[in-house]
């Protein structure tokens, strides 16, 4: 056979599963077993010549861009602040290679990258590591190509051990040596280190020490994994070097070098079952999907924009700014070749002038009118035409500055923005080919009201009131909420950029897949479009409810100023760090209150959700729109909707919402330790971690039912604090 053919033979097979569960469980990296539990594999790129490029377009390609650039930056930021003078850190310790340049973080551009819609995937079989259950002779091959070279010799050794006169009966040894350097080994009895004599990595071990002889057996008798150890498998000897099975990270005692002697603990790998979670972390992110026709709003969150993204937000949170000059104006519009727009503001200006003072003041009013309309229109175009001045507080030009220390997910002003989008696409969009993209449950359409027209009116009313009680004020089902969700590499043993390993902080390495057959590395991208609740909480009942708790950064707000609540909490905003490193006890804050608010209303309602739609909790999601008061729960998956959540308010409508008023559906299993710890636990409130956007943190029931404070308010501590629902039905009698 040539070796084109042999390459062609040995090209990984691919599995068959889920776009959702090849773009995260099973990406390239995982360790798997198929069902039935026999054979353990490790998953790889599909290295076919055609690649199923993913069905997005270049907006959404740039706002995969956007986010990963920020994601690399961010990650290698928290990795590398562990290196001090005493303790060097090398960039490699912290991100893959072909992120950095000169020790930088140089991110990949879109021509080095491929977004892969994850159809398939290949798979080989992994650790190719053996042991027999009666003589515990140790076999390793080399590659899936080294074992069915050798597969007959291996079925043919014959069992050493005690009245045993047949082969040996093997399996494949289900632990592997792995590294937060995102490297991994199957066991092996030698051990990684640095030559300093050939100035390079030499294994030691591969021979026993006594009598040099090749073969070993693993006793495997302790329960305890990190006790097994090697021997010598010849029956004249039966040395072992110790009581304890170790080896080092072949990658970082690379980095280490000379070093290596003197950070072994740094270099350890430890031993676990490929099962263990901490064996692979996929490193996903989501975003709402902009519409092409929303290019410029995303466009907006480029570092270089920021004056835009200031010109927005005080747009958005209607901040008072200086009115343009009719100089301004002119000078603007020329240069944009509007002359035509020009001469009729213009126009329009020398009739104002000529009829003030005249007495016709309802033309002159008119005139006035007009003139604003014209402005108006220039700048909510699509992109503005105008830019008018805007005025913004100085604690929210600080927000702006200090933008790098939120990451996407929890940036107020990227929510911000993805919401605008959301309201322009869905919320406040024409119905598509008569069916509306959102229908509000207080206003039905046809689809989802009952066929009577009394009845349907009665139905609303009963809504309304209902939305009331419950503190929102818009509320209704999104018919298709567009997301993206992506993966862009994995680590091992920790999922986040640091670990306390022996009392010491480690750097864990984000990597990246590995190259496809182009050279480009892939990212999995999963769109989806299903069904979700909309829900947008009133203004004023948050902001009675927050005085009421007694937050000391609660900003002053009047309603009647124009000026939205949100404007005035991104004045205090707080970052709560990528991986909730800064979320750490302390004085009440306004931000963490609201995020906490609606994070466990989000909770609630898919908990509602799932009670009532027979849909599970781990097939849903949530995203959070903090300075909108808003938040969406969603439909998670990849297969046909079949419209569970509109059936849902078909069947359930104002039953659902009731429910949510229901002192019981505010109650735990676990009783009173749930009550004074947090007042969150898995029966009560947190979802699988999978759905849940936050890790389960910033939660808990006593914000919408009353009780002791989140664990993170040092204000309120040992206090019992009103609920939102408390406070918005104050007085309400039933």
């Amino acid at each position: 056979m040539s070796t084109e053919d042999e390459s062609k033979t040995l090209n990984p097979p691919t599995m068959a599963r889920s776009r959702g569960q090849l773009g995260s469980a099973y990406a390239p990296g995982a360790f798997f077993t198929f069902e039935g539990g026999l054979g353990a594999c490790i998953s790889l790129p599909d290295f076919s010549a055609t690649v199923d490029d993913a069905p997005i377009h270049a907006v959404a390609k740039a706002q995969i861009l956007l986010r990963l650039q920020e994601v690399w930056q961010s990650w290698f930021t928290r990795a590398y602040a562990l290196c001090t003078e005493d303790r060097k850190i090398d960039p490699r310790q912290c991100l893959d290679e072909a992120l950095l340049k000169n020790s930088i973080v140089n991110p990949l551009g879109t021509d080095r990258l491929a977004f892969i819609s994850p159809l398939r995937m290949g798979y080989s079989p992994a650790p190719l590591t053996f042991v027999c259950n009666k003589c515990h002779l140790f076999r390793r091959f080399e590659s899936a190509h080294d074992l069915s070279q050798n597969i007959a010799r291996l079925h043919k050794t014959k069992c050493n051990a005690a009245n045993a006169d047949e082969p040996c009966q093997w399996r494949q040894l289900d632990v592997i040596f792995v590294h937060w350097s995102g490297e991994w080994m199957p066991a092996t009895p030698g051990r990684w280190e640095w030559d300093d004599r050939k100035k390079g990595l030499r294994i030691y071990g591969e021979q026993c020490s006594l009598c040099g002889k090749s073969d070993f057996k693993l006793n495997t008798n302790s329960p305890r994994i990190g006790q097994w150890h090697f021997y010598c498998a010849n029956p004249t000897c039966g040395h072992k070097g110790s009581d304890e099975w170790r080896q080092n990270d072949r990658f970082t005692t690379e980095v280490f070098r000379e070093a290596s002697g003197i950070r072994m603990s740094e270099r350890r790998m430890e031993p676990i079952s490929y099962r263990a979670s901490s064996a692979y972390y996929a490193q996903s992110e989501q975003f709402v999907l902009f519409p092409e026709t929303e290019h410029e709003l995303m466009r907006m969150l480029e570092p270089q924009r920021q004056s835009d993204l200031a010109a927005f937000v005080g747009k958005h949170f209607r901040f008072k700014g200086n009115l343009l000059t009719t100089e301004e104006i002119k000078a603007t519009l020329l240069a944009a070749g509007k002359t035509d727009d020009w001469e009729s503001y213009e126009s329009l200006t020398r009739m104002r002038d000529q009829l003030k003072g005249s007495g016709q003041r309802d033309i002159y009013d008119i005139a006035e009118k007009e003139l604003k309309k014209l402005v108006e229109r220039w700048v909510t175009s699509n992109p503005p035409l105008l830019r008018p001045h805007v005025d913004l507080p100085a604690m929210i030009t600080a927000q702006l500055a200090i933008r790098n220390e939120y990451t996407s997910r929890f940036d107020p002003f990227v929510l911000t923005v993805e919401h605008e989008a959301l309201n322009r696409s869905k919320l406040s969009a024409p119905p598509d080919g008569g069916r509306a993209k959102f229908v509000r449950f207080n206003h039905l359409d046809i689809d989802l009201a009952p066929q009577d027209f009394k009845l349907k009116a009665t139905q609303e009313e009963q809504t309304q009131h209902l939305m009331t009680r419950l503190g929102i004020v818009d509320l209704g089902l999104i018919r298709e909420f567009d997301l993206c969700r992506f993966t862009h590499g994995y680590t091992r043993v920790s999922a986040i950029p640091t670990m306390e390993k022996r009392n010491q902080l480690m750097p864990v390495r984000l990597r990246l897949f590995e190259p496809l057959r182009s050279g480009k590395r892939p990212i999995y991208v999963v769109t989806q479009a299903n069904e979700a609740l909309y829900v947008r909480l009133d203004p004023s009942a948050v902001y009675k409810w927050l005085k009421e708790v007694g937050v000391p950064d609660l900003p002053d707000w009047d309603e009647n100023s124009g000026v939205k609540l949100g404007g005035k909490i991104l004045e205090v905003a707080q970052p709560f760090g990528r991986y909730f490193s800064l979320l750490k006890e302390g004085d009440a804050s306004t931000y963490r209150y609201v995020y906490t608010l609606l994070h466990t209303y989000a909770h609630m309602f898919m908990k509602n959700v799932a009670e009532l739609s027979g849909l599970d909790l781990g097939s849903m999601g949530e995203y959070i729109f903090p300075l909108d008061l808003a938040f969406v729960v969603y439909r998670n998956g990849t297969t046909m909707d079949l419209g569970n959540l509109s059936s849902l308010w078909r069947n359930e409508n104002n039953r659902f919402l009731s429910r949510l008023l229901d002192t019981s559906t505010h109650r735990c299993n676990s009783g009173r330790l749930c009550d004074t710890a947090g007042g969150a636990c898995p029966d009560c409130i947190m979802i699988p971690e999978t759905s849940c956007i936050a890790q389960n943190q910033l939660l808990s029931r006593a914000i919408l039912r009353g009780g002791p404070p989140p664990r993170e308010d040092l204000t309120n501590k040992g206090k019992r604090i009103l609920g939102f629902l408390e406070v918005v039905n104050a007085g309400y009698v039933d």
